[in-house]
């Protein structure tokens, strides 16, 4: 096991609650037009968040994998489509235990004082830490919408337009928690999870940055 995922596999992961730090709903939603349904809601949500040029997300992840468990704290930033960086975080003392920083042509990984290239992150993860964390669909649903670039199996919304729960390229993934109280409020409890190697991820954001 590597020696990061030693440490993370001391902390408690807890599947329940957590205390969190609310935020307003983000700014810069165009939200001139109030939707009539929440259908209609769950439209203009796409469409707003689509138009998102960056965004930051700072909480904490717990997994259960292959009869293992372990959690860290995480700093995501989005820049694009396909530009990100990602600290991943000693969820005891806050130190950087690996840095991902992706492109649309490469992926970088510092851990355990070397460097990793690939063309995938989620490979690169996988083989380097032992973490299976779906990072092209979750750059979507971190933000409570499906990603355009798979078809989405099933969708149940709330009453506000919102994503109760979503099942799309083998993971169900539902909302529990929203830092809001209406259809352009971002997540604040995500459960991710992947039924046939019985993969569980839990994400408790803490704080949210947007711009448009």
């Amino acid at each position: 096991m590597k020696q990061w995922m030693l440490v993370a596999a001391c902390c408690a992961v807890t599947f329940g609650g957590c205390a969190t730090q609310t935020k307003s709903p983000s700014q810069g939603v165009d939200a001139s037009t109030k939707p009539v349904n929440a259908q209609s809601a769950w439209q203009q949500r796409q469409t707003n968040f689509a138009r998102m040029s960056s965004w930051r997300l700072q909480g904490k992840v717990g997994m259960q994998f292959q009869e293992q468990s372990a959690s860290f704290n995480l700093s995501w930033l989005q820049t694009g489509k396909d530009q990100y960086e990602m600290n991943i975080k000693n969820p005891l003392t806050g130190s950087i235990m690996a840095y991902l920083k992706g492109d649309r042509s490469e992926v970088t990984l510092q851990a355990n004082g070397k460097t990793y290239k690939d063309a995938s992150a989620e490979r690169l993860l996988q083989g380097q830490l032992g973490v299976s964390l779906p990072l092209d669909g979750m750059k979507y649903w971190v933000r409570g919408i499906p990603s355009p670039d798979s078809p989405v199996q099933q969708v149940k919304l709330d009453s506000q337009g919102r994503p109760e729960s979503l099942q799309q390229s083998g993971w169900l993934i539902e909302y529990t928690g929203w830092q809001g109280n209406d259809w352009k409020a971002l997540p604040e409890k995500i459960n991710l999870s992947r039924v046939p190697d019985n993969t569980k991820v839990k994400v408790i954001a803490k704080d949210w940055q947007t711009r448009y």
